[in-house]
């Protein structure tokens, strides 16, 4: 594969003065400057940002986004815990919008190879495709979460851009999707059709005023997936003015920024994108600081990681056995006595009683009590029905 910098091109972000005595992100993280390539050995992270606008919805001119930000990010202070960050550059836009994406493909994959999450910074949500694309030499099942105020499914499906992108990649047969969620969204901005596919597919979509009324209950879905995309537009319009998607309801800043961090937090999670923020809309930079504070709150899950997915063996777990009266098995619950997360098994295809291999899904402590109380949760019925 050829060098990762024949895809990007150095950031021309300004830099700063350092002689306030306190550590900034400028000062600690590893940055693709002109005449300067910088070291990946080591790194946890990479941002990556995207100068094409293509997709996006009513001009928006999402492709000067990440310069945007990054002014805004470089100026954070350092947390607590700190592992290499590389700040890789911009990929360009390329003569078609198809162009961008194999080149952000290719980027990607590349970083996933060396154990690096890409962040990438600008640009349309349809950026998700390329992202998702990069699984594809994995060949292993992939899981994404979608935080946005509308479902992007449905139109035209020979023309792509942000209200319609999910086409992508729930249409075509072949491929190694298994789970697809979608966290925020507005009942009022999603037809009844898309949900009632979206529900037959066996993917969860939780609307805005569930989630907001129970944050907490989302992280599972972020630690079990692989790639998460975040629509600027899912923010209210008072914290985050910068979208043509801006709308008076959605998710506040600090929402935003704990599911940005559940995210980080993930041992699974291997890329997250930042999407459909347009800084010609951002007057008072109120829109480009939340981003910068979001991809931050990322960043600092990603430093508190604990490693402790139960893939090998659930030995050290405490284990707690619910057997379901009205069922021929038991549903084992596992906690990690070191981060008091929690996951339920489900058996594979041909698996039996209890027979052979299982499948460990993320859930929560309110979903074994469920279960306790003799009531499955919804989370291991969707995810039986999609390994039948």
């Amino acid at each position: 594969m050829e060098s990762i910098f024949d895809w990007v091109e150095p950031t021309e972000a300004g830099l700063f003065d350092i002689s306030d005595g306190v550590d900034r992100l400028r000062d600690v993280m590893r940055i693709h400057r002109a005449g300067e390539r910088p070291d990946l050995d080591g790194c946890v992270a990479a941002i990556v940002g995207v100068l094409d606008r293509r997709g996006s919805l009513d001009g928006a001119q999402t492709d000067r986004a990440a310069e945007w930000v990054r002014n805004k990010l470089y100026d954070l202070t350092v947390m607590d815990r700190w592992a290499p960050v590389v700040d890789l550059g911009n990929v360009a836009a390329g003569q078609t919008h198809e162009d961008s994406m194999a080149a952000l493909d290719v980027v990607c994959q590349e970083l996933n190879a060396r154990g690096i999450i890409p962040i990438v910074i600008g640009g349309s949500q349809v950026l998700t495709i390329p992202m998702y694309k990069s699984y594809a030499r994995q060949d292993r099942p992939i899981n994404i979460t979608v935080i946005d105020s509308a479902v992007d499914f449905g139109g035209d499906p020979q023309q792509v851009d942000g209200r319609n992108w999910l086409n992508q990649l729930i249409l075509p047969e072949g491929g190694h999707l298994f789970d697809l969620n979608t966290l925020g969204h507005q009942r009022y901005l999603v037809d009844g059709d898309t949900l009632q596919l979206m529900a037959k597919m066996h993917f969860e979509n939780v609307r805005l005023g569930n989630l907001r009324a129970n944050l907490g209950a989302a992280e599972p879905l972020l630690r079990d997936a692989d790639l998460v995309s975040f629509d600027l537009g899912a923010v209210r319009a008072a914290d985050h003015p910068a979208t043509p998607a801006a709308r008076p309801n959605g998710l506040t800043g600090e929402e935003f920024c704990q599911l940005a961090r559940y995210a980080g937090y993930s041992d699974r999670l291997s890329s997250v994108g930042f999407f459909e923020h347009d800084p010609s809309r951002d007057g008072d930079g109120r829109g480009g600081q939340l981003v910068a504070e979001a991809v931050w709150c990322f960043l600092e899950g990603v430093m508190h990681r604990m490693n402790d997915h139960p893939r090998g063996t659930t030995d050290d777990y405490l284990q707690y056995r619910v057997v379901m009266e009205d069922a021929d098995h038991e549903v084992v619950f596992y906690k990690s006595p070191r981060s008091d997360r929690w996951w339920m098994d489900i058996p594979t295809p041909g698996a039996g009683n209890r027979q052979g291999r299982v499948l460990l899904v993320p859930c929560t402590l309110e979903e074994y009590q469920s279960a306790a109380e003799g009531q499955l949760p919804d989370r291991w019925w969707r995810t039986q029905q999609k390994l039948a």
